[in-house]
């Protein structure tokens, strides 16, 4: 078993055996307002398309920038690295916009997201100079073609496309997720769009 101490703040990390180990990622969240009506929306939809997916639930609502490697845990240099390369990027406040759902990822467990015929340049371009930044940086990032969508419920049906009422919200930062299986996301840093 692997232990790595976090010598600031006597804190521990301990990977839990048998299971996946966390993800990192940093994503934009929506506001209140924003969740409450994503969260509607997908109770409709799964009744509307009797589907029998595992909800996301308000709590997860995101939209994924980008994933990065963290080898060494939440309290080691990849962290630290990746927060003063958050830290140093500046971008101003914009709106994000979806107005379809569709099925997205790849089979057997397709996620049934909120995604957007619009094309969402400025979160684009925060997405675009976060893979570069944490590349030159030196850590190892999901270097995937950034798709925005919102993931609603997950299901082993894939689903084509469907218009959904125009759901936007404005976005005023970005934060790093600590995503571990069947528990709360942690959030290890935010950064304001001014």
């Amino acid at each position: 078993m692997q232990l790595v101490l976090d010598l600031d703040g006597g804190r521990e990390f301990r990977p839990r055996e048998g299971h996946r180990p966390p993800r990192y990622f940093f994503a934009l969240l929506p506001d209140a307002e924003a969740r409450a009506r994503i969260d509607t929306l997908a109770r409709d939809l799964r009744a509307r398309l009797r589907a029998s997916g595992k909800f996301r639930g308000p709590d997860k609502y995101h939209v994924t920038l980008r994933g990065i490697a963290v080898p060494d845990g939440p309290f080691g240099q990849s962290i630290a690295m990746a927060r003063l390369v958050a830290a140093a990027i500046r971008r101003t406040s914009f709106a994000v916009m979806f107005n379809q759902a569709g099925s997205f990822g790849k089979p057997p467990k397709y996620a049934f997201s909120l995604t957007t015929r619009a094309d969402l340049l400025a979160a684009n371009s925060l997405s675009a100079t976060l893979l570069h930044e944490l590349r030159h940086a030196g850590l190892k990032v999901d270097g995937s073609s950034f798709q925005p969508h919102v993931t609603l419920f997950y299901e082993g049906q894939r689903r084509e496309p469907i218009d959904v009422p125009e759901l936007r919200w404005q976005v005023s930062e970005f934060v790093l997720i600590e995503s571990t299986d069947n528990r709360e996301y942690v959030i290890l840093g935010s950064w304001p769009l001014g």
